[in-house]
């Protein structure tokens, strides 16, 4: 068996601050955590929540799958995933709170891959991924996130009529697709006016509605308008929208928002387990193939607003998010 791992942070010089965490536990659990990116900058045990999340989402994992009667089945433990974020809303008095107030919540997406003496059980909560025998990809796209990056893909060249410093444009279309197009006009001030605002906002709805027919023109306005903080929250683990999506966060998680897989062990050569800070994969196993492919994409797209679209991109001292690789060779 060859096992290889790679984690680094959006910005490689504060390694502390990576919200991704991974499991090995070799020949029992394989797993990547991609914690949610907090939104409001409150630290819990001096933590932002994304990291707080992961980092208890990686401990609940370890504990329920080593001990002597450890769990072995898939939803059993995203149920004692779910309880142990419970508990942290608990200890920290704030479990009603983040019942109603999504941007409350400690958020970690999870791909899981446990081992079994004749079979792989796999399980995807949120958008990590896991690629099988280096060929078949197994990953859950959120149109939601289509619809967020289609924003900052409208809202770019239209910053860049306004500044012509990369560092001002990232942050300014950071900041549209952050809190939409219909945040205080104030906070755009300088950059952007009011004509330029209701441009990107009408092009962007245009553009979703065109490349994604099947969602309610509704919720795709909902989306551009709000942004991820005040409107994104609302889909999560909600199976009445089209756009609703998998996260652990303490609360339930409906199951036909997961993907759910069992392999045969014996027909299984390679896993691979990815967080989505790798925008394609690499052409072989191991991490030194998945760094070129990360450095390709820097190369091409760094903005990623042109290829491998995103409601974030590079800069010169932060990379577009925390990634993280597990490659297990058997």
């Amino acid at each position: 068996m060859l096992i290889e791992a790679f984690s680094e942070a959006k910005d490689p010089s504060a390694p502390h601050a990576n919200e991704d965490r991974f499991v090995i536990l070799p020949g029992r659990v394989y797993a990547v955590i991609d914690g949610v990116t907090d939104r409001l900058g409150t630290r819990y045990n001096g933590m932002l929540s994304g990291q707080y999340a992961a980092t208890i989402v990686k401990g609940a994992l370890e504990y329920v799958v080593s001990r002597p009667e450890g769990l072995r089945e898939p939803k059993a433990i995203i149920m004692a995933l779910t309880n142990a974020i419970a508990d942290a809303y608990r200890l920290h008095g704030m479990l009603d709170a983040a019942g109603t107030d999504w941007n409350m919540r400690f958020s970690a997406t999870l791909a899981l891959v446990l081992m079994n003496e004749e079979s792989v059980d796999i399980a995807l909560v949120g958008d990590s991924g896991i690629r099988i025998n280096g060929s078949r990809i197994l990953q859950v796209e959120k149109d939601l996130d289509l619809i967020t990056s289609t924003l900052r893909q409208q809202a770019w060249p239209v910053i860049g009529t306004r500044t012509s410093d990369p560092i001002v444009q990232e942050k300014t279309s950071r900041r549209i697709t952050w809190f939409g197009t219909r945040q205080p006009p104030g906070e755009l001030a300088g950059i952007l006016g009011p004509e330029d605002i209701a441009m990107i906002e009408s092009q962007s709805i245009e553009a979703n509605a065109k490349a994604l027919p099947h969602v309610p023109l509704h919720d795709i306005a909902t989306l551009v308008r709000g942004g991820i903080v005040h409107a994104q929250g609302a889909y999560q683990n909600d199976t009445s929208s089209i756009l609703g999506y998998s996260a652990l966060d303490g609360f339930d998680v409906p199951w036909p928002l997961v993907h759910f897989e069992q392999l045969p062990r014996g027909e299984l050569r390679s896993i691979e387990l990815f967080t989505d800070g790798y925008f394609k994969p690499g052409e072989a196993f191991g991490v030194a193939s998945w760094e070129r492919a990360f450095l390709e994409v820097e190369r091409e797209d760094p903005a990623k607003v042109k290829l491998f679209p995103s409601p974030k991109g590079s800069t010169a001292t932060h990379w577009t998010d925390d990634r993280t690789y597990v490659g297990v060779r058997f």
